[in-house]
């Protein structure tokens, strides 16, 4: 006999994972942007690409069987549902469905979270790799098997985005030295359940890729987009003036046309990756000296860390929600193409959504200024919360682990990649959240174990 009970809270996750991907069943079909025609591809082959993680691709292939995109939507939204329902729980004394029914509605009609998890990206795993974390450095004494599945969300999520490497490599970089300092304390099991996923993603990324012949390495097109957003940040150009009368670099040939932005290096028509005779390989090989002397050379490395540490920051006021949304992605469109060959039964919904019909268009103007209006309440919140003594310590780790995942976004995707508000926007309702953990903490008795050194 079914269990009532488990019953009604399966039938409310699945309401409340509907309301997180609203946006999807407002447009009546998952929200494309530019790249997720390759995503589709990519799970039709299962073949590596030279920039982007084939978790991801994997994750569509085994939930739609490559017959239809609102598997893996659906599962980004339970997802992200129940893992706000845990967050809460440790701040929720009472009404913990109503609280989290009230956090769902809030976050999903004000912040970014709605326009990621209704969206064919990988983006949305970004947001569940930092609940995920605060969720392990919250459940310091829970049972193992929880921290298996954890492990096992991590595994996922990492393998989604190359960006979540770097960053969970930062973070637990910081997180040792905290360790260190005895202002923050793991336990053992916390540790492995943080480092473990880490370490076998990185194998299995390097062994797929040496599998299909582009070698044991984690990823293939580094060196290309550096070079790109060394040109961004204006110091491609004046390093070739220098180099390319010694070095026969292909870029030497367009050093007076170089373009202004990463995507003119990468996705332009005529860009310098297409037209070069061996292709991304070819360009990626090419730009690796480039590279090593921005890394390695003093001159060079100064200009470097200074334009990163630009890039980092204007990175972080990227908070301009929809970002390639506005666009409609009709036949003769990257996305259009795999829709023909590989998702033929959603072709109709894909057209007719309203993101592609000529007389509609979706309300993102509206949404955008719900987010601004959010993140100002927020940042309000939160700020009377420090200054009155209302963070307890529990509260303050989440606030640091949210900001330091937000931070080191910025810095590995405005350095590695470019800057761009996509990228960004990803973790914006980390902010709205723990303003209202603020809220739901108040009422919260004391004697949580944090593990935070006193």
């Amino acid at each position: 006999m079914i269990n009532r009970e488990r019953l009604i809270s399966a039938l409310y996750f699945v309401v409340t994972s509907l309301i997180v991907i609203a946006p999807a069943l407002y447009n009546r079909y998952p929200l494309i942007y530019f790249d997720s025609g390759a995503y589709m591809e990519m799970a039709a082959n299962l073949e590596p690409s030279f920039h982007r993680s084939i978790g991801y691709p994997f994750l569509m292939r085994i939930t739609g069987f490559l017959t239809s995109n609102w598997p893996i939507i659906i599962i980004q939204g339970l997802a992200v549902s129940i893992l706000l329902y845990r967050v809460l729980a440790h701040f929720v004394e009472r009404n913990l469905k109503w609280v989290h029914f009230f956090t769902v509605v809030v976050l999903a009609f004000s912040t970014s979270m709605s326009w990621y998890a209704a969206q064919l990206m990988p983006d949305v795993f970004t947001l569940i790799l930092a609940l995920i974390f605060i969720l392990i450095v919250l459940e310091k004494g829970s049972r193992k098997s929880l921290f298996v599945v954890y492990g096992v969300g991590l595994f996922i999520a990492l393998t989604t985005h190359l960006s979540h490497i770097p960053i969970v490599i930062l973070l637990l970089g910081s997180f040792g030295i905290a360790h260190v300092l005895k202002r923050f304390q793991l336990a053992l099991n916390q540790w492995l359940t943080l480092i473990l996923p880490l370490v076998v993603v990185i194998v299995f990324t390097m062994s797929y890729n040496a599998v299909w012949g582009h070698g044991f390495r984690l990823s293939m097109a580094s060196n290309v987009f550096i070079t790109a957003n060394l040109g961004e940040m204006g110091l491609l150009k004046g390093y070739l003036d220098e180099q390319c009368a010694e070095k026969n670099y292909v870029l030497c040939e367009i050093k007076d046309q170089l373009p202004l932005e990463t995507g003119g290096y990468l996705w332009a028509k005529g860009n310098p990756v297409d037209a070069h005779p061996d292709g991304w390989a070819g360009m990626n090989e090419d730009c690796a000296p480039i590279v090593h002397d921005f890394l390695t050379k003093p001159k060079y490395l100064i200009q470097f860390v200074f334009a990163a540490t630009k890039s980092t920051l204007e990175q972080m006021f990227q908070i301009e929600l929809g970002s390639g949304l506005e666009y409609s992605y009709v036949d003769g469109s990257p996305p259009s193409w795999p829709m023909h060959s590989h998702f033929s039964l959603e072709l109709n919904e894909y057209l007719t959504s309203v993101q592609n019909k000529e007389s509609t268009t979706l309300p993102i103007s509206f949404f955008q200024w719900m987010n601004y209006l959010s993140l100002a309440l927020a940042f309000l919140i939160i700020g009377w919360a420090i200054l009155t003594n209302q963070m307890t310590p529990q509260l303050m780790l989440v606030l640091l682990v949210a900001f330091a995942f937000y931070f080191f976004n910025a810095a590995v995707t405005g350095i590695l990649a470019n800057v761009y508000e996509r990228l960004q926007c990803r973790l914006l309702p980390l902010i709205p959240l723990v303003a209202i953990l603020v809220f739901a903490q108040l009422k919260k008795l004391p004697g949580q174990n944090t593990g935070i050194a006193e």
